[in-house]
């Protein structure tokens, strides 16, 4: 039996280094290179992801960055960059949303530009960081997705995460109502 959750902010050491990439928190450096990759990408960003829509100028990237960095000290927010461990080539982001450090959940959320779509990146980032959070004391982790996205879905399945149910209508997201399905992993008890 798991002990309980001990409720403070615990952050997860960084950097998290993995066979092919590298997870860092976000520096204000790479804002260009972040805002390049969703301007190339946003058509095909903005079908799953509601921020695209208010990431307009590098400006507001900057701004998230910061917001970023703001939430990394006070707990409620770990995002971290893909990077390509050969090369630190920015490839993506993998996140650690919706923290309750009560009830020892989180959940996590990706994306990855379509260049490097289908190499197998967001796996390894989303194994490196759910290992680093189950290490700071979270019991559960979700991963919650649109049913139309067979690529973020096909994750969450690879990666162990079992299917708990489907949302209906929970989010409004271009321009109607979208279903979430919800999978989780837990610390103490092996997936099937």
């Amino acid at each position: 039996m798991s002990s309980p959750p001990s409720g403070r902010p615990t952050a997860p050491t960084t950097p998290l280094v993995g066979q092919r990439i590298v997870l860092e928190p976000h520096q204000l450096s790479r804002a260009e290179a972040m805002f390049a990759l969703v301007q190339e990408d946003r058509g095909r960003l903005a079908a799953w992801l509601p921020w695209v829509e208010s990431t307009l100028t590098l400006a507001d990237e900057q701004s998230y960055i910061r917001h970023t960095q703001e939430t990394w000290k006070d707990g409620s927010l770990y995002d971290f960059g893909i990077l390509r461990r050969d090369d630190g080539v920015f490839c993506g982001n993998v996140g650690v949303h919706q923290l309750r450090w009560a009830h020892g959940c989180c959940e996590l959320g990706y994306w990855i530009a379509g260049d490097f779509e289908g190499l197998g990146y967001v796996s390894e980032a989303v194994a490196l960081v759910e290992q680093a959070m189950f290490d700071v004391g979270m019991h559960r982790i979700e991963i919650r997705c649109d049913p139309r996205n067979v690529r973020s879905v096909a994750v969450a399945e690879r990666l162990g995460y079992q299917l708990e149910g489907t949302l209906r209508d929970n989010v409004w997201l271009d321009g109607g109502w979208q279903d979430t399905m919800v999978f989780a992993k837990l610390a103490t008890k092996p997936t099937i």
